[in-house]
């Protein structure tokens, strides 16, 4: 990137910065959740139709997106923010607290949804500079499973697109640090149901009863040499089993138990597998005690995987607008995120901003009522939102 149009970029993001940051607040005190966003949705259509983008509204339900087209220009580069917030009541004392009770921004999809925005206005400042047209990206339901990304996609949002970016604040890092790697970054998530049936009976008379209490147990244990003995080290994920249902009163040996977990893995041969062996293990452990069990794999996101040559164009854009030494080469990480739909039809990558700072007293993690982000940050993701595009084809 050309240094005057890093300049450019930069001089217009910081000025675009009290803007960014009022709307940021807007959403943060007026959260909606995954499919209900009716109020963000309609302000984002609003405001960049106003800008001159040409809009399509509730795309695969509430989504919206933004066109800007460049006459001659080279393919279509995609930039996506989430807009849905979570279940959770806000803690954090804010004056823009959470107006909606029981429903907060804990995941930083406000500052997101601001942060496209003001990019969107400063791509629209600079459309002369631009190599490629643009789409905007404004993805409803992000937290939902399935979530708004498939529905998107299933609706047309990647068509005539070679490109696609997304950001995502993290407290995990300091304001102002990028982190991101090449290849898979974030995990599939699949959800695991196992259902032990047995047969019930008086606690007193264990011997008359088939026990599936006893047989979880050992499913437990058992399902925990699949990561450390049957899938090959570099391709291990995780298997976590998370609650328990089953059982109701103290003498009583239940009819059945049921188990609830998560799966998490980074490419689709070691999913397979991973399922394959949950399966043989539960339904043999069940056979050995004349019980049997049912497992049920309720398949969510894929893994998400960013393309080499994307990640290289993120790389030179944090370097071109903020120097050297801003950039960390983070380990996989075995969250999910529905973008990864996008990134299985699009060449991209998903990149995370730190928007932590200890000396402020912001560390919560994602996900906590008590998460909060450093705002001094909203116009650097703004600035990379817009550097990604006008990089592009230079």
């Amino acid at each position: 990137m050309e240094k005057t149009v890093a300049e450019k970029i930069l001089s217009k993001a910081q000025r675009l910065q009290e803007k960014v940051v009022a709307w940021r607040r807007d959403f943060h005190s007026h959260p909606e959740l995954g499919f209900h966003e009716e109020r963000t949705a309609r302000i984002v259509a609003d405001e960049i139709e106003r800008m001159g983008y040409r809009v399509r509204r509730k795309v695969g339900g509430m989504g919206v997106l933004g066109d800007l087209d460049i006459p001659g220009a080279k393919g279509r580069v995609l930039l996506r923010a989430d807009m849905d917030a979570l279940p959770l009541p806000d803690l954090t004392g804010d004056p823009f607290a959470s107006q909606n009770p029981g429903v907060c921004h804990a995941c930083g999809h406000d500052a997101h949804t601001a942060m496209l925005l003001g990019a969107a206005e400063l791509l629209m400042e600079m459309k002369d500079e631009l190599r490629t047209s643009v789409r905007l990206m404004f993805q409803h339901a992000e937290e939902a499973n399935p979530g708004g990304a498939i529905a998107m996609v299933s609706d047309g949002c990647t068509e005539g697109v070679d490109l696609a970016f997304a950001l995502h604040v993290h407290t995990q890092w300091e304001a102002g640090v990028w982190a991101f790697r090449s290849g898979p970054l974030l995990a599939a998530v699949d959800r695991v149901s196992i259902r032990v049936k047995g047969q019930g009976g008086h606690a007193a008379s264990p011997h008359l009863t088939v026990d599936p209490m006893v047989v979880m147990a050992e499913i437990v244990l058992a399902v925990q040499t699949i990561m450390s003995r049957r899938i090959r080290p570099q391709d291990a994920g995780v298997l976590s089993l998370c609650a328990v249902r089953g059982g109701e009163v103290f003498n009583v040996i239940p009819d059945e138990i049921t188990l609830l977990g998560t799966i998490r893995s980074h490419n689709e041969k070691a999913r397979e597998e991973i399922k394959r062996h949950l399966r043989e293990i539960c339904e043999g452990v069940a056979k050995a005690h004349g019980a049997s069990a049912e497992v049920i794999l309720d398949a969510s996101y894929p893994p998400t995987v960013n393309d080499p040559a994307a990640t290289e164009v993120v790389k030179r854009t944090v370097e071109g607008l903020f120097g050297e030494g801003k950039v960390v080469e983070m380990e996989k990480e075995f969250g999910g995120e529905d973008f990864s739909y996008v990134l299985q039809r699009v060449p991209g990558a998903f990149v995370f901003l730190g928007c932590g700072n200890k000396a402020k007293g912001i560390i919560a993690p994602g996900h906590n009522s008590l998460f909060r982000i450093d705002e001094d940050v909203l116009w650097q993701g703004t600035a990379m939102y817009a550097g990604m595009a006008l990089g592009r084809n230079r």
